[in-house]
C-alpha cells in the first residue's frame, strides 16, 4: 500500500475512531428500529418486512397482517433525494391507504446551525405539522407549512423530500386513490410531449425559438416553452432543477404562470429588463424580480439546447390561452421597446384543454352561469313582487277591518 492511501485510510479510521455514530446515524434509514415504525404509524399492530419498488414496509392493524391500513417508508428509498444546506436529510414517512400522512421522523440531516442550535428540527417541531397532511396539498413554505426561523434551505428539504417520496409512493401503490387516477390522467395528457424531443416539441409548438441580434455583433438564441404545471417543469429542465426554482418561488412568495426560456449565444449579455411579454398589441413588463435563474441546461428536454435557463413569471394581465408574443427589446436603454424582435407563441389545443378545459367546456360553464345568474335574478324579482302584493293585501285589509268598525 502507498503511502497516499495510508494516510486516506488513517484519516477515515481516525474519523469513524472521533465520530463513531457519525457513519452509522448516516445508515439508519438501512437499520430501522420498530419502535420508529410504530412512531409514524401509531395505528398500526405489526409491520412487513421491506419490499416492492419503490421499498415500502406495509403497516397491519392486526398481528396476522390480513387488514393493511398503510405504508411506511424511507425518503433515500425513493431518489432523487432533497439535499439541505449542507447534505442530504433522511426521513422515515408513514402514510395511509388514502394518502394523509400519519407520522414524519427525521433520521439524519447535517447542518452547520446543529454546531449552536442543536436538534433545531426537532426542537422546532417542524415534522409535526406535517402529520395529517394529504399528499394533494401543496406543501408551500409560508402557505400551508410554517419555516423553521433562519433554515428555510433546510425547511424546503424536508418537506419537498416527504412530500414527493409519499406521491411515488402514492402512484405506485395506492392506485385507487384520488390523487393516483389525477397522476394518471396528468401524466396521460403529457405522455405524447414527453416522447418527443427537442426539435419534436419545436414541431408540436409547445416550444418557439427566435435569435436577437446583441451590440458588437453578438447575437442571443432564445427559446421559450410553457411551463406552468410541474410536470411539464420535471420534464422540461429536470427534476433537481424545477425543485430548486420552486424553492426560489417560495422564498420571494412569487405565484404566476411560468414560461422557460431557454437561452444559447451571448448569455452574459443578456438584459433582462429588455425581456417582456406582447398580447393584443399592449406590452407587459415582467415584475422585477420575476425573472428567475432555472438552471444550465443539463438535464430534461432542454439538454444540449441552451447552456443557461431562465423562467419568466408571467405578468397576471397575460391570458396563456390566448396567443402572445415574447419580445426583446433592441431600443436605446431610454426606450428599449421602441424596436424589438418577437416570436409569436400559442400553448398547443391538447395542452391548452388538459391544463384550462377545452373551449367546449369554457362554453358551457360561460353559459351555464348566465343561467344561474339569469334564475338568480328571476327569483330575486319574484321575491320582490310576493312580497309587494302581500304588502298591498295587507294595507287592504287593514283600511277594511277600521271601515267595519
Amino acid at each position: 500500500m502507498n503511502s497516499h492511501h495510508s494516510s486516506v485510510c488513517g484519516l477515515l479510521l481516525s474519523f469513524l475512531i472521533v465520530c463513531p455514530g457519525a457513519a452509522w446515524s448516516q445508515q439508519q434509514w438501512r437499520n430501522l428500529q420498530s419502535d420508529w415504525l410504530f412512531e409514524v404509524m401509531p395505528q398500526a399492530i405489526s409491520f412487513s418486512q421491506k419490499s416492492g419498488s419503490p421499498p415500502v414496509i406495509r403497516a397491519f392493524s392486526d398481528p396476522e397482517q390480513e387488514q393493511l391500513i398503510g405504508l411506511v417508508f424511507t425518503t433515500p428509498d425513493i431518489p432523487p433525494e432533497e439535499v439541505g444546506f449542507s447534505g442530504p436529510l433522511h426521513l422515515l414517512v408513514g402514510m395511509d391507504l388514502e394518502g394523509v400522512l400519519t407520522g414524519t421522523k427525521v433520521l439524519y440531516y447535517t447542518e452547520s446551525y446543529r454546531s449552536f442550535r442543536g436538534d433545531f428540527v426537532e426542537d422546532a417541531g417542524f415534522t409535526q405539522q406535517l402529520t395529517n397532511k394529504s399528499i394533494a396539498d401543496a406543501f408551500r413554505l409560508g402557505t400551508d407549512i410554517d419555516t423553521i426561523s433562519r433554515a428555510t434551505i433546510t425547511s424546503w428539504a424536508l418537506t419537498r423530500g416527504v412530500r414527493n417520496a409519499a406521491r411515488r409512493v402514492a402512484e405506485a401503490y395506492l392506485i385507487n386513490s384520488e390523487f393516483s387516477q389525477t397522476a394518471r390522467s396528468e401524466i396521460s395528457a403529457l405522455e405524447t410531449f414527453a416522447q418527443l424531443d427537442w426539435s419534436g416539441l419545436i414541431d408540436a409548438g409547445l416550444v418557439q425559438q427566435f435569435s436577437t441580434q446583441l451590440a458588437e455583433r453578438a447575437k442571443l438564441d432564445i427559446a421559450v416553452a410553457y411551463m406552468g404545471h410541474g410536470r411539464l417543469g420535471d420534464m422540461l429542465i429536470g427534476s433537481r432543477a424545477y425543485s430548486n426554482l420552486e424553492r426560489t418561488l417560495g422564498e420571494q412568495a412569487v405565484e404566476g404562470n411560468l414560461l422557460l426560456l431557454g437561452l444559447r449565444g451571448s448569455t452574459a449579455r443578456l438584459q433582462q429588463k429588455r425581456l417582456a411579454l406582447i398580447q393584443n398589441e399592449t406590452l407587459f413588463r415582467p415584475d422585477q424580480g420575476n425573472i428567475l435563474f432555472a438552471g444550465t441546461g443539463e438535464d430534461g428536454k432542454i439538454a444540449g439546447q441552451a447552456s443557461l435557463a431562465v423562467a419568466m413569471v408571467m405578468p397576471e394581465a397575460v391570458n396563456p390561452r390566448e396567443a402572445f408574443g415574447l419580445v426583446y427589446g433592441t431600443g436605446t436603454d431610454l426606450d428599449p421597446f421602441a424596436s424589438f424582435d418577437e416570436v409569436h407563441y400559442q400553448l398547443p389545443a391538447s395542452l391548452s384543454d388538459f391544463l384550462y378545459g377545452s373551449d367546449h367546456e369554457a362554453a358551457v360553464a360561460t353559459l351555464t352561469a348566465t343561467k344561474t345568474d339569469h334564475d338568480s335574478l328571476w327569483i330575486l324579482l319574484s321575491s320582490i313582487l310576493v312580497a309587494t302584493l302581500l304588502l298591498v293585501a295587507a294595507v287592504h285589509l287593514r283600511r277594511k277591518l277600521k271601515l267595519s268598525e
